[in-house]
């Protein structure tokens, strides 16, 4: 019961285009800060310290697709959980439970299926970054590489799906859930550093970005995917890598320290356990 219940759900989610075009608007407005704004910004900001040469178009086109896989991430998942707030809604849950489904069963097929999407979503997303690299005279990843950013994307996926798990709970209509899917989707940007360089922000802001766990897979994968650009770019230059780092959230820093990728890591799954824990009790008041 449980797999047709999830099959469902992603036929579901897969024929209601609304619902795909908003799991990729923050993306399309990403690319568009990117287009106007960002591109240049770093480019010119890049070339005041080396030479102007393609691998400068290179890196930065790299460091937004971190970005856009970190979004997509987030807001695919948040996007499927809507079947469950219109099942909800129209009382189809109710129809379901008629049938020999539980109710923790039902709720189970919407995370896999939130789990599912997401992961497709944002794999496609990858190798379609990854040909426009290629394209502009990037080089392929290394198998190393590439084998680093599927694990990340699956992580990001994971943690995207329970964070957005918790908050959908709370959530009884289609009118609330599109209110805060708006919301999510515009601060998703500003959070994970894509629409304004990190660097430029107040302490304060830069704080709640350090913490806020899916900005920890921006900087993983950035981390993981610019590496050879950094090295060519920077080469002599590493003063300036170091606060081009800092600046763009390529690697962050609290205090007077340097966040490790492994302190990242345990963050992340930290906060998976923490969140998966709270939706536990969240989800038994809901339907004691």
């Amino acid at each position: 019961m449980l797999v047709s219940l999830i099959s469902r759900n992603n036929k579901v989610f897969l024929r209601n285009k609304m619902l795909v075009f908003f799991s990729l608007l923050s993306v399309l407005i990403s690319v568009g800060v990117y287009v106007v704004f960002l591109q240049k910004l770093q480019t010119d900001a890049i070339s005041q310290v080396v030479p102007v040469t393609k691998a400068i178009e290179i890196l930065v086109s790299e460091w937004m697709v971190a970005g856009i896989l970190t979004t997509i991430a987030m807001t695919s998942t948040l996007s499927v959980f809507a079947i469950y707030i219109q099942d909800l809604e129209t009382k189809r849950t109710a129809d379901f439970l008629v049938t020999s489904a539980s109710r923790f069963n039902i709720q189970l097929s919407y995370v896999f299926s939130s789990l599912m999407i997401g992961f497709m979503m944002t794999f496609v997303a990858f190798i379609c970054c990854e040909v426009f690299i290629v394209v502009i005279g990037g080089s392929l990843l290394s198998f190393s590489a590439f084998v680093k950013v599927l694990a990340l994307i699956l992580v990001g996926v994971l943690l995207s799906s329970t964070i957005n798990l918790f908050i959908v709970l709370f959530i009884n209509s289609e009118t609330a859930f599109s209110t805060v899917n708006t919301v999510i989707g515009t601060m998703i940007g500003f959070l994970c550093g894509i629409y304004v360089p990190i660097g430029v922000l107040p302490s304060t802001v830069q704080s709640v970005i350090h913490f806020f766990p899916v900005s920890h897979i921006a900087v993983l994968l950035r981390q993981v995917l610019m590496e050879p650009s950094l090295a060519s770019v920077f080469e002599g230059a590493t003063a300036f890598e170091e606060s081009y780092k800092l600046n763009y959230g390529v690697v962050y820093k609290i205090g007077d320290s340097i966040i490790s990728p492994a302190t990242s890591v345990l963050f992340i799954v930290g906060t998976i356990v923490v969140v998966l824990g709270l939706s536990a009790i969240a989800y038994k008041r809901k339907y004691k």
